[in-house]
């Protein structure tokens, strides 16, 4: 039996590949709802009201595109900071690809369907996934074996950990969780995540 403890960076390398492939997957399967529209389809439609009686299906894959795609950025980014892995960091990514692989499915409760509770198991599977990043960065910043060594990981040591999406989503989830009507516009939050984390950043570099 392979032993379960040695670390590669071939194995560092086919980590972050496979992880690469399951975004990319998961990515092409937001379309799959989209196309079972064309079924629905009848002779004399024009572009327009397909996209207008098909509106939620069209919006809740722009969004979920676009999240995967950030949350591939944000993992993208920080793990330029890595140059191994150990256990721990192994199963955070098993956490996250399950997310990953799981906002399709969630994409496609929250697309065109009155489900009760559909927006915040939405939500919940993206708290997850932002946690999980998270949980991913702090675990590198106090393994420092498993950075790289460079400059640039030496500034981004040198800042606050980025906390601020995780907080306006945990936010997010309890007003879409007290007023339902607010659907996934409680998402409008993360928007306040940027201007927050400066903050910090700011108030972190004074101290300093």
């Amino acid at each position: 039996m392979a032993d379960s403890h040695r670390r590669t960076e071939e194995g560092f390398r086919r980590l972050i590949a496979f992880t690469d492939a399951v975004v990319a997957i998961a990515l092409t399967l937001l379309v799959l709802p989209l196309v079972d529209i064309a079924h629905d389809l009848t002779e004399g439609m024009t572009v327009w009201q397909v996209f207008s009686d098909h509106s939620d299906q069209v919006i809740g894959f722009l969004i979920s595109f676009i999240v995967i795609w950030v949350l591939w950025r944000n993992h993208h980014s920080m793990m330029e900071y890595f140059r191994s892995y150990d256990e721990v960091l192994f199963r955070l990514h098993f956490l996250w690809l399950f997310t990953i692989v799981a906002l399709p499915f969630v994409t496609a409760l929250i697309s065109g369907r009155e489900i009760e509770w559909a927006n915040l198991a939405y939500l919940t599977v993206l708290w997850v996934s932002i946690a999980s990043l998270s949980a991913m960065a702090l675990w590198g910043r106090s393994h420092r074996e498993l950075l790289d060594d460079s400059p640039e990981t030496e500034h981004w040591l040198a800042g606050p950990p980025d906390l601020s999406t995780i907080i306006m989503l945990t936010i997010a989830m309890v007003v879409t969780a007290v007023f339902h009507d607010v659907g996934m516009w409680s998402l409008l939050l993360l928007l306040l995540s940027g201007p927050l984390h400066a903050a910090v950043a700011h108030r972190w570099r004074a101290r300093r």
